[in-house]
């Protein structure tokens, strides 16, 4: 094999990320905006959250490994003063939560519910934690839907 073609062969492997689910390589989701960070579609265990035009909420679908580690969203907050977002896990026996929120002043609040209810008294980036509820028993797997709102 020649060089040019090991070449062709890397740029191929770049445009595929790793599927949360399978752990397999697929293409790469469709990229918005100037900073080419896919929105509203988790990679890893990030989901940058991104409201629609004209729209004050946005629902996505997500993915919990059982080893429990959190999804993380990101809700860049410029305008509104409450926060309101619903958690469901696919598997009805899974017990998911909002763990925590982080202000972008650094403050850490929480744990909270599979809803909930907040007010948005700084402007900046909110850090949404996801994570199993420990208390409720062992984690399970589980594609979730994610509903957020600002008003």
């Amino acid at each position: 094999m020649g060089c040019s073609e090991q070449d062709k062969k890397k740029e191929a492997k770049s445009d595929l990320v790793k599927d949360v689910k399978t752990g397999t390589l697929v293409p790469e989701p469709p990229m918005l905006g100037a900073d080419s960070v896919p929105k509203n579609i988790q990679v890893d265990s990030i989901i940058e959250l991104a409201f629609p035009p004209d729209s004050f909420s946005v629902t996505v679908k997500g993915h919990l490994d059982k080893k429990g580690d959190p999804v993380i969203c990101y809700l860049p907050v410029v305008n509104g003063k409450k926060l309101t977002a619903t958690v469901t896990p696919e598997k009805p026996k899974a017990n998911i939560r909002f763990s925590h929120i982080y202000l972008p002043d650094g403050k850490l609040d929480g744990p909270f519910s599979p809803s909930l209810k907040y007010n948005l008294i700084q402007k900046g980036t909110y850090k949404i934690y996801i994570s199993p509820n420990r208390m409720a028993g062992d984690p399970v797997s589980t594609d979730f839907v994610l509903r957020v709102r600002v008003e």
